[in-house]
């Protein structure tokens, strides 16, 4: 791996402590092999993001620059989503515009190998030096996605999503030396074959790594007594508290296996916080499940695996895709899972394979409530999956050494284009 390099981040993903620890590990495992790293990050304070729960979190050996993105108190304010969406354009601009400007002092001061557009924000600040002729001829220009709603916007023929979304666009189709996009299911590479990007050839299509999930006998069954669950069937959803990761589906399953099957032995948790919590607390209020759901709140990353531990079920019902990390940390943990055939989600889970996946439709929650009340009750078919879900954790997850591993190998033969030039 090189030394002595330099490498400058531009994003607007700040480092979290409780969900997406891929914007934290990218720079850190930079750091690892010997990088100079500098990280601009516009941080997002809105209620309707999802930093306001978070801490503000700095690593030992990275040169951070944090800004704010403005208008906060006026965008919380206004309840009329067209105008909120006018309002975080123009927020998010002028985000882009602070980050190259102190971009440009970095660079003026800095020999820099990398520079390395997280997310679009960080893409179009790159854009903008690039306009303003401030990045060296041999810097190196990498872009970096976590997938892309775009391709909701694309399948769905969502005309004025894909109008207020032109940034993104912009974004896909910015020529670099590399793009890096996570397979998360939401098909980036077909994405960037209908808008064609030139990036195309130069794109690697990578699934996360997935730390270590399972936790000894001896700790699980301590946690499961911390918290009284002798006996109790207990069923999992580990996400942000956002409208499309559609949260209220696994409480219409609760509600159907209580009130139809009358399974009264079950604990339904919901790990996570977000915009939509207040929402989702009142529906679960209104279907009077009080005593069967629990709203665990957003908790550390290292805590998270302790509820996926204890779970018999994990059920994860995003509309656009679900093969996010935590479907891939349940995977890690050999959990049965619940999901719909969305994005590539498919390619993951195999109906009654290794584990439960549904198309969506009217019937949906009523075949997903069945299944569940079926599994409950036969220990081979739980066995099955089980047995068939390590397969799939042996055969297609990643630890993040691995991932890493293979984004590094491939800055190292961008460098070695320069230095085979001199």
């Amino acid at each position: 791996m090189s030394k002595d390099k330099t490498i400058l981040f531009l994003s607007a993903l700040d480092f979290k402590e409780k969900s997406i620890q891929v914007i934290r590990k990218t720079p850190e495992a930079y750091l690892k092999y010997g990088w100079k790293v500098f990280y601009v990050v516009a941080r997002d304070n809105s209620k309707y993001g999802n930093y306001f729960y978070e801490k503000e979190i700095f690593i030992d050996g990275i040169k951070l620059y944090r800004i704010y993105i403005p208008l906060t108190k006026i965008v919380d304010v206004i309840p009329f989503v067209i105008i909120r969406t006018i309002i975080n354009k123009i927020r998010n601009w002028i985000a882009v515009i602070k980050m190259a400007k102190i971009a440009i002092y970095i660079i003026k001061n800095n020999k820099i190998d990398i520079i390395y557009g997280y997310e679009y924000h960080g893409v179009l600040a790159i854009k903008l030096l690039k306009i303003l002729d401030k990045i060296d001829k041999n810097t190196k220009v990498i872009s970096r996605f976590q997938g892309t709603y775009y391709y909701y916007y694309l399948k769905n023929k969502n005309f004025f999503k894909l109008l207020t979304n032109f940034d993104q666009k912009i974004a896909l189709k910015f020529p670099v030396d590399l793009l890096i996009m996570t397979n998360d299911g939401t098909e980036g590479d077909w994405v960037l074959k209908k808008i064609k990007s030139p990036n195309i050839k130069n794109f690697k299509f990578w699934v996360n790594g997935v730390d270590e999930q399972k936790l000894s006998e001896n700790e699980i069954e301590k946690f499961k007594d911390d918290l009284n669950l002798k006996d109790k069937i207990v069923l999992t959803t580990i996400c942000r508290l956002e409208s499309w990761k559609r949260v209220e589906r696994g409480i219409y399953i609760i509600e159907k296996l209580v009130n139809k099957y009358e399974v009264k032995n079950l604990l339904y948790f919901i790990v996570g916080d977000g915009n939509e919590k207040n929402n989702l607390q009142d529906l679960v209020k209104k279907l009077n499940l009080e005593n069967y759901i629990i709203f665990v709140g957003s908790v550390k990353n290292e805590e998270v695996k302790k509820y996926l531990n204890i779970a018999n079920i994990f059920i994860s019902t995003y509309d656009v895709s679900n093969v996010g990390n935590p479907l891939l940390e349940a995977i890690r943990a050999n959990k049965i899972i619940f999901t719909l055939n969305n994005g590539s989600t498919g390619e993951w889970i195999k109906y009654k394979v290794n584990g439960f996946i549904y198309d969506l439709n009217e019937n949906t929650i009523d075949n997903m409530a069945k299944d569940i009340y079926e599994l409950i009750n036969n220990k081979d078919l739980q066995k099955k999956i089980i047995e068939n879900i390590k397969i799939t954790e042996k055969e297609k997850l990643w630890t993040w050494e691995e991932r890493f591993n293979a984004e590094l190998n491939e800055v190292e033969r961008l460098l070695q284009k320069n230095e085979n030039k001199v």
